[in-house]
C-alpha cells in the first residue's frame, strides 16, 4: 500500500461503508504492497497506478497544509477542470493540459489541487469544496458535476475508467453528508487556500493574511502583456506560452509592416487598419491569457515583481517607438518615383504635356507621368513603377507578360532590346480591338536601378504602321534624359474641363 504523502494518510475508499456486497481487497483478481488501496487493481491498470502515485506524492506538500490529523482521504481521483467558455476560446486545444487537477475527496469536502500541463507536478492553486455547502454531487458521461449551495456550478472531466467506476460506488457514500448543517450555514464554494500555510484566502489574492506571502499581480500581468510581447505570461510563469506569445506577435509585427511598405496612396488607410485589429486583437488575448494563469495564487518576492516592473517600463517604451515609428518609417520606405524621363531640344519633332487636362487617353491613371506626340502624329505615354523592397524587374516581366497573355495579346517580340544607354525589355504584340481591326501596342520597359523604379513607354497604332510607331519610341527613348521627379499636374480632362 502507498504511504500518503499528506501526513501520511491512507487512501480508504470504504471508510464510510463497503461500497459493494464484499471489500474491494477481494474483489480485486490481483494486487500488491504498490497498490493506491487494497483492491485498487480492479479499478486502475498498474500504469494508471503509477502515475496516480506520481500525482499524489506531488500533491502532498499542499495537502500537509491542508489535510487535518483527524480527516481521511477516500479517494484520489485525476480529473480536468471544464474551463469556462471564454478560457477554452483563449487557450484553444491547450486549455485541457493546463486545466488538469487532482481531486481529493475526504469525509468532510472535496479538495482541489492545481497540476502543471505534464501533469505530473502540482501547481500552486489549492481549493476546497466542503460538503456542508454543497447542494448535489453527480457523475454522468464521464464528467464529475458538484453544484455548490452558493456559487457557481463546477465540471470536470473524469479521464481514466477506473475512476469513474469506483467514484460510481462512492458518491451515494457522500451525499447524505451534503448539506447537513442546512442552507444557513452554506458557504460560497469553492473556497480558495494559500499554497504556502493553507489558510483561507480571497480568489484573487494580493497577499495572505496569515503567513504574510505575496501572490502575482493580475494589474502587472495585464501592463506586461501591454507593454512587451509575452512579458505577461513570463511574469505569470510559462516561458514556453511566452516565447510563443513573443514569436506570433512579432510575425504578425512584420506582415503589417511589410503591408504598409507595399501599400500604393490609397492603401495606407486600409494597412494601419487592419494592422490596428492585429494589434488589439493580439494585446487582448495575450492580456486574457496572462490572467487567468496569473490567478492560481503564484507566490513571488517584491525583487522579482520589482523586476518586472522595471520590465514592464522598458518593454512599454520600446513597443511604444517601434509601433510610434510605423508611420514615420512607412513613409520614408515606401517606394516613390524619384525621376521621370524628359526630351527636348531646338527642333525637336516632340512635343510634351504633364498636364492630364490635355491628354486624350489615360488622364486617369494614377500611374501615368507624361504624354508626348511626334510631328509624325504617334503618341507615346510614359508610366512609372516604383519596385518595392520585395519586388524587381524580373517578377514585374513575368506578371506583365502574363497579364498580356489574359488580354488576348500575341506577343512577337519579347527581348530585352531597348536603346542604349537604357537597360530594360520589351514587349510589342498585336491585339484586336472593339472593331474587329488588329493593333501593334508597342510597350518598351526602362530599368531606373538605381532608385528602384521602372520606366513605361507605350504606344499603338493600326497594324499597317506597327512598325513605325515602334520605330518612333525607339527614337523617343534615344534622346531621353533623366530629370528630376515631376508628378503630372492633375487636371481635368478637355470635355470635363471645357463644362
Amino acid at each position: 500500500m502507498i504511504p500518503a504523502g499528506a501526513r501520511d494518510h491512507k487512501i480508504e475508499p470504504e471508510y464510510l461503508g463497503p461500497l459493494a456486497d464484499r471489500p474491494l481487497a477481494e474483489t480485486a483478481g490481483s494486487g500488491g504492497p504498490a497498490d493506491l488501496f487494497p483492491g485498487a487493481s480492479a479499478f486502475l491498470s498498474a500504469r494508471h497506478q503509477r502515475r496516480r502515485q506520481v500525482q499524489w506524492k506531488a500533491a502532498g506538500p499542499l495537502l500537509d497544509r491542508l489535510l487535518r490529523p483527524e480527516e481521511h482521504v477516500l479517494y484520489v481521483a485525476h480529473a480536468t477542470e471544464v474551463p469556462p467558455v471564454l478560457h477554452a476560446m483563449a487557450m484553444g486545444y491547450m486549455a485541457l493540459a493546463y486545466h488538469q487537477v487532482v481531486l481529493v475527496f475526504t469525509e468532510t469536502r472535496l479538495i482541489e489541487v492545481l497540476l502543471d500541463e505534464r501533469g505530473k507536478s502540482a501547481g500552486t492553486r489549492l481549493r476546497s469544496y466542503p460538503w456542508a455547502s454543497v447542494r448535489d454531487l453527480k457523475l454522468g458521461f464521464g464528467k464529475l458535476s458538484l453544484v455548490p449551495a452558493e456559487g457557481r456550478k463546477q465540471n470536470w472531466r473524469v479521464p481514466v475508467r477506473g475512476d469513474k467506476k469506483l467514484l460510481n460506488l462512492l458518491l451515494p457514500r457522500l451525499k447524505p453528508r451534503l448539506m447537513q448543517e442546512g442552507e444557513a450555514s452554506a458557504r460560497k464554494v469553492p473556497l480558495w487556500h494559500c499554497p504556502q500555510c493553507g489558510a483561507m484566502v480571497p480568489e484573487r489574492p494580493r497577499s495572505c493574511d496569515a503567513c504574510r506571502t505575496t501572490f502575482r499581480s493580475s494589474r502587472l500581468a495585464a501592463m506586461l502583456s501591454l507593454a512587451f510581447p509575452g512579458a505577461g505570461l513570463l511574469y505569470a510563469g510559462h516561458p514556453f506560452l511566452a516565447a510563443a506569445d513573443f514569436f506570433g506577435e512579432v510575425v504578425l509585427y512584420a506582415v503589417f509592416l511589410m503591408m504598409l511598405l507595399q501599400a500604393g496612396p490609397g492603401g495606407v488607410a486600409v494597412a494601419v487598419g487592419f494592422g490596428a485589429f492585429l494589434f488589439l486583437l493580439t494585446k487582448f488575448e495575450s492580456v486574457h491569457l496572462s490572467q487567468i494563469l496569473v490567478a492560481r495564487s503564484k507566490p513571488e518576492t517584491e525583487a522579482r515583481r520589482s523586476g518586472f516592473s522595471r520590465l514592464a517600463l522598458i518593454g512599454g517604451l520600446v513597443s511604444v517607438l517601434l509601433v510610434g515609428g510605423v508611420l514615420p518609417l512607412a513613409g520614408t520606405a515606401r517606394p516613390v518615383v524619384d525621376r521621370d524621363l524628359d526630351i527636348g531640344g531646338q527642333g525637336s519633332p516632340w512635343r510634351g504635356s504633364r498636364k492630364t487636362g490635355e491628354w486624350e487617353i489615360f488622364a486617369d491613371d494614377a500611374s501615368a507621368r507624361s504624354q508626348w506626340w511626334h510631328s509624325s502624329g504617334h503618341r507615346v505615354t510614359l508610366f512609372a513603377y516604383p519596385q518595392g523592397m520585395l519586388e524587381d524587374a524580373r517578377q514585374f516581366r513575368t506578371e506583365f507578360r502574363r497579364g498580356l497573355g489574359q488580354q488576348g495579346m500575341r506577343v512577337v517580340k519579347d527581348d530585352a532590346d531597348v536603346p542604349a544607354p537604357f537597360r530594360g525589355f520589351r514587349f510589342v504584340g498585336v491585339v484586336t480591338n472593339k472593331s474587329g481591326a488588329p493593333v501593334t501596342v508597342v510597350h518598351y520597359f526602362i530599368a531606373d536601378e538605381e532608385n528602384r523604379d521602372l520606366h513605361h513607354a507605350l504606344a499603338a497604332a493600326v497594324e499597317e504602321e506597327g512598325d513605325q510607331a515602334e520605330q518612333v519610341v525607339r527614337d523617343f527613348l534615344s534622346h531621353a534624359r533623366w530629370i528630376a521627379t515631376t508628378p503630372p499636374e492633375r487636371t481635368a480632362s478637355g470635355p470635363d474641363a471645357a463644362r
